[in-house]
Order: structure tokens, then sequence, then C-alpha cells
């Protein structure tokens, strides 16, 4: 096996700007002896072997018989090197997000051509982003279904053709006072959207008073909801019913 000790330390000393001076003050070495080992002429002791190798973080076997490069001396990892190129840094497109500060702003501005610009982005993977907005839930009316929608989750939709939705998908709709977050049943010129949550009455409006629709695809609920917090939920849903019948 070919030593190829005394190429290392010229490159080590190469990489670092060391003289031989300096080189061999830091190891207890005669100038000399060192200017032996870099022209082969003397082999190192095991000592000052270790020495050099523990310093600069080199295995003993690479510096006596292995080529040391440039990169490996200044500490360049090509392994993360390889591991960026395999898992690059993504960069997801935005999503605009309605939150529920926000509702009443954005059906008063939804006919302006800019009424999105100024809205929260959501950023996810494997979700389109061309023609889709999010909002937020705000209220519990979509409570009670197979799946269930609680403040502060968050649906994600993409604008439809109302004659493209099937009939009880999710939706959302926007009149010129109204967003509201329902099921759809399409009935002759009208249409009539139903809450999950049975003490929700159904609305029904006519064709001409929709603005926009949009069908629900993604979901992301803000927390697992145990029983406990259902049936809390629920009351509260029952308690406003009951106020707002009390108005009446």
């Amino acid at each position: 096996m070919q030593m190829n000790f005394g190429k290392n330390i010229k490159k080590i000393r190469s990489v670092h700007s060391l003289s031989q001076q300096v080189f061999a003050d830091i190891f207890d070495l005669k100038r000399g002896t060192l200017g032996a080992y870099e022209e082969g002429r003397s082999n190192p002791k095991l000592e000052t072997v270790l020495k050099i190798a523990n310093h600069f973080s080199i295995g003993i076997e690479e510096l006596l018989t292995g080529e040391l490069t440039v990169n490996r001396l200044i500490k360049f990892n090509e392994r993360i090197t390889t591991e960026k190129e395999v898992f690059p840094k993504n960069e997801f497109e935005g999503i605009p997000c309605v939150l529920t500060s926000d509702k009443n702003h954005f059906i008063a501005n939804f006919s302006k051509t800019s009424h999105l610009e100024k809205y929260p982005l959501i950023k996810l993977p494997y979700i389109e982003c061309t023609n889709r907005i999010a909002f937020s839930v705000d209220d519990l009316s979509m409570t009670g279904g197979s799946v269930e929608f609680f403040p502060k989750d968050i649906v994600i939709a993409t604008e439809s053709d109302l004659k493209k939705i099937e009939e009880k998908s999710l939706v959302m709709v926007l009149t010129k006072d109204e967003l509201l977050f329902r099921r759809l049943s399409k009935q002759e010129n009208q249409i009539l959207l139903k809450a999950d949550h049975h003490g929700v009455p159904d609305v029904i409006f006519e064709y001409e008073t929709l603005l926009c629709i949009w069908k629900i695809e993604h979901v992301f609920h803000h927390a697992i909801s145990s029983k406990s917090l259902l049936l809390e939920n629920r009351l509260a849903t029952l308690e406003e019913r009951l106020a707002h019948f009390a108005k009446k």
C-alpha cells in the first residue's frame, strides 16, 4: 500500500495556509523532520500521525495512504450536498384564505378584481392552487353529519358551475348578503342549502341571486373533537337556536 503521508501533509498545509515552520511547531517537530516527511525520505512516528489526524479530524488510514482532496480538508460535506439534491426545498403556491374576521369584507368586495390580494395565503403540498380558495368555518351548522365541521376548521374549495355540482355536495355559496357553508340540493329555479345539524333551518334562494359557488374539496380540522367537545358544541348550537327563536 502506497504511503501518501508526505503528499497529504503538503496539501493540508496549503489548504490551511501554514508554513513548514508553523506546522512543525504545532506538532512539536523540527522543520527538517517535517521536510523529510513531505519528501518521502522518512516515515513518521505513530504518535505524530495520531496528533495530526486528531487535529484535522482525519482518519489515520486516510492520512497515511489516502489521497486527500481540497473539499475534504475544508470539511465540505458531500453527503449533505447529495441530500439537498434528493430533497430540494419546495416552494408551494398559496391559496387565499378567508378567515371569520374577514367574512364581511369578502362579501362586500367580491365583485372587485383585486378582492383576494390582501387575504392571507395557505401553503400546502399536493393541493392544486389554481381557482381555489380557503374558508374558515365560523359556526356549528355543519356538525351532525358523517364528517363534522367546527369553528376554526379550514375548508378548501374550487369555483364551479352550479350545473356540474352533484346533489348533496358540500359547497360554499355566496349571495350579495351571505356566505354560507352547506350541503347543496337543486330544485326547479331554486337552490336548497341544508345544514347537517338538525336544528339549523334550510335556506332557499333563486338561481339569479347566486354570485358564486365553490365545491369543497379538502378540509383541515383545527382539532380532533372528543365526545365531550361534541356535546358541548351541540348544546351551544341549541342555545343559539333558542335565542334566535326568542327574538322572533
